[in-house]
């Protein structure tokens, strides 16, 4: 299962990893929603895999889900507790049951398993791969506070702070102030500032605008652009750095950010290429949920977490 801010997607296979049935719920954001609201939905549809299989939940081997915002162990404790809390309530005895982050399975499903790297930008940013040994690395994912950079979130901060600039004379002309001021239908900026403290609204959602721009020719939005995709660069140059993923590395671009045609896509996809000769951008090979199905196949494989 994998589980984002928007939406739920899970399967159920055989052992040898052949869907059978697959379902689609609402969000699994358990920091905003809270853990008993996503513990119940997550097995509300692990129940409804089971019914469209026809077995009984007795049958099912292992559960691995994916969930965003699963990056700590104690966040994974609290979303696996959780689980642990509803299934009793309904007497039921759970699998092997493992919580990672959404990240790691989308690993597993782009690469189905193998040895590589992926870059994914969406609201935040990370990097995950897995080298030639099967050991897991990581890079960045260090949260909007500290990290995030390169991501929907950094950019659409840096474009509201070029456009504060600009409304006090403290900065360059940039048309991202009328581009915003349009989209938003604002005519303060202080109706945003606001609403961001009190998290009514989302910065990444500012992302697609600097797009526009840059694809205008604004200068200070190519540089907020130019300036993400230097971070990705750096995340990309520090994972080589960490180990052997074999002669020609494969990596995927993930994430809202990355996965559309736009300015900081193209330019990143370039720099790639004139800069990392020995990498080949590829198409992910499976979806992050069927990611869960290849890391459970896995586990079982090696009888790790099943005798845990």
């Amino acid at each position: 299962m994998d589980g984002g801010g928007t939406k739920t997607h899970g399967i159920i296979s055989d052992l040898d990893g052949n869907p059978f049935a697959e379902v689609i719920g609402g969000s699994a954001n358990f920091q905003m929603l809270g853990v008993d609201v996503v513990a119940r939905s997550i097995l509300k549809l692990i129940l409804e895999l089971v019914q469209k299989v026809g077995c009984d939940f007795h049958d099912v081997k292992i559960i691995v889900i994916g969930l965003a915002g699963a990056g700590k162990e104690e966040d994974k404790s609290k979303i696996y507790n959780g689980i642990v809390k509803i299934a009793n309530e309904y007497n039921l005895k759970l699998p092997k049951l493992i919580i990672e982050t959404d990240a790691r399975i989308a690993l597993e499903g782009a690469l189905m398993g193998g040895a590589g790297i992926v870059l994914i930008s969406g609201t935040g940013s990370v990097m995950f791969a897995k080298d030639v040994n099967g050991e897991i690395h990581r890079v960045g994912g260090w949260g909007r506070f500290i990290g995030d950079e390169g991501s929907g979130f950094t950019i659409g901060r840096e474009a509201l702070r070029a456009v504060a600039k600009f409304i006090d004379g403290r900065g360059e002309k940039t048309i991202l102030k009328d581009l915003i001021f349009e989209k938003f239908k604002i005519t303060d900026l202080r109706e945003v500032v606001s609403k961001i403290y009190s998290g009514e609204f989302d910065l990444a959602s500012v992302a697609p605008i600097v797009m526009k721009a840059g694809e205008m020719g604004d200068e200070i939005a190519i540089k907020i652009l130019d300036d993400a995709c230097y971070e990705l660069l750096t995340h990309i140059k520090a994972m080589l750095g960490k180990s052997n993923f074999g002669e020609r590395v494969k990596l995927v671009l993930m994430g809202g950010v990355l996965r559309n045609e736009n300015y900081l896509s193209k330019k990143l996809k370039k720099e790639i290429t004139k800069n990392f000769p020995q990498i080949d951008l590829i198409e992910p090979m499976a979806s992050p949920a069927y990611g869960a199905i290849v890391y459970a196949k896995n586990l079982i494989k090696n009888k790790f977490a099943l005798e845990k």
